[in-house]
């Protein structure tokens, strides 16, 4: 089974968005907000305001920022959520953070290796990137490590049995 991206709003007071997405998208990712979306979902017009979004890069403001955390939303009841990608061209999640929010990433998110307290900037394809020269625009901060333990059913046999998955996760602070 392909393990899809974990994410944790920890703490979060940044405005929710609802966005579409041209391709299929995995939570954790930051995306950019590129105009307004049409909101015709499956042929039907909708009353809400949705944005167009792409992956965000380094050259993303921090205005148009989006962090995706869509509810984990199934229409196959032989998924676990464990599995959710957002569909391409369904109504996504997106929060703008701000100072102060906590969210919990996969480590996988991040280009380099980071450990506690080391700064974070916007980097390529919607992932972070280690801050590692002065003029960087620091996004976020590391607070922590952790590990998010999945737990994946297996049935052989007729003998039902657990493995667990492991995602190494970050626990990051928004400046």
């Amino acid at each position: 089974m392909d393990v899809k991206n974990i994410v944790r709003l920890d703490i979060i007071e940044g405005k929710p968005r609802t966005f579409v997405y041209g391709e299929n998208l995995q939570n954790g990712l930051f995306l950019e907000i590129d105009g307004k979306a049409e909101n015709a979902v499956l042929g039907v017009e909708a009353d809400y305001e949705a944005y167009k979004v792409k992956l965000a890069t380094a050259d993303t403001k921090r205005a148009n920022l989006l962090f995706h955390c869509s509810v984990a939303n199934q229409y196959d009841e032989r998924k676990l959520p464990c599995e959710f990608e957002l569909e391409a061209g369904r109504p996504g999640r997106g929060y703008q953070p701000v100072l102060g929010d906590i969210v919990t990433i996969p480590e996988a998110l991040v280009a380099d290796t980071v450990v506690e307290k080391d700064e974070l900037k916007l980097g390529a394809d919607g992932k972070l990137a280690k801050a590692t020269t002065t003029g960087d625009t620091v996004i976020a901060v590391v607070e922590a490590k952790e590990d998010i333990v999945i737990p994946m059913y297996k049935y052989e046999f007729g003998k039902q049995g657990v493995d667990d998955t492991v995602q190494k996760s970050l626990v990051i602070r928004f400046v």
